[in-house]
């Protein structure tokens, strides 16, 4: 073989042997080791876009304290009450008294038109109801006798000094949840009686009728005892044996204001 066919295949043999390492450099990575990368896959969850709505704020509910509601139960119980005035002409007082005249059984009623007081009437709340003083002009009292009814106002009530008689209650008790009109309903009036200058405690039981909204009617009742306000009878040889118990009632007609 000649020098020049030499030469052109040793350059060939270097040629073919550098296509070979670039072959194999091309699939290699540094230290000589194959690795395949791996295509990285999205994997996270799309996430929902912000709203820019407001969201309603909710007011915290009022708070009510005991005081507060006591209050507002005490408005609207006045609000449901109503006063009514008694109507003198229309309404009256009266004792009712036993006793033997001319040894037979006699029946004394003393009565008189003059009296006064005032009934607040809590329709909604009848135990809330109140009632004013009652007075009565004790010298108008007149029975069916004028040298009795001059006995009773000199020397029994004795009128010139102590003209009124005057029951002040202090206390309502068994009155029903609720009334209306055309209702009936009896209660106990607690309270203190004062004749001449004497007071005692005494009950009254009541009877009433609400007739409309602008009127009442009712009739009280008690039995006092003659001793405990030393009402004294004058010795006549025509009456004995004065009863030691005495009845005393109202029978009132009332008016609204």
């Amino acid at each position: 073989m000649s020098n020049k066919s030499t030469k052109i295949a040793w350059l060939r043999l270097v040629i073919y042997v550098l296509i070979s390492m670039l072959f194999l450099v091309s699939c290699t990575v540094p230290g000589g080791s194959s690795q395949v990368t791996d295509v990285p896959v999205a994997t996270d969850t799309p996430q929902a876009e912000p709203t820019n709505t407001p969201v309603a704020e909710t007011d915290p509910a009022p708070t009510v304290t005991p005081k507060e509601e006591t209050d507002r139960a005490e408005a609207s119980a006045s609000t449901a009450a109503q006063t009514f005035v008694i109507v003198g002409e229309e309404s009256e007082a009266r004792f009712i008294i036993d006793e033997l005249l001319f040894g037979a059984p006699k029946t004394v009623i003393g009565t008189t038109s003059e009296l006064s007081g005032e009934l607040t009437v809590n329709a909604a709340n009848p135990s809330a109801s109140e009632i004013g003083p009652i007075q009565v002009d004790a010298n108008t009292f007149i029975t069916d006798n004028d040298r009795r009814n001059g006995a009773i106002r000199r020397f029994i009530l004795q009128t010139s000094r102590y003209k009124f008689i005057t029951f002040t209650p202090t206390a309502i008790s068994g009155m029903p949840d609720a009334v209306s009109i055309s209702d009936e309903v009896s209660f106990d009036v607690s309270g203190d009686l004062t004749i001449r200058d004497i007071t005692n405690p005494v009950s009254f039981t009541v009877t009433l009728q609400i007739v409309s909204e602008s009127e009442l009617q009712g009739i009280a009742t008690t039995v006092i005892a003659r001793e405990a306000y030393a009402l004294t009878i004058p010795q006549v040889p025509s009456v004995a044996n004065v009863s030691e118990e005495v009845i005393v009632e109202f029978d009132f007609v009332a008016r609204a204001e």
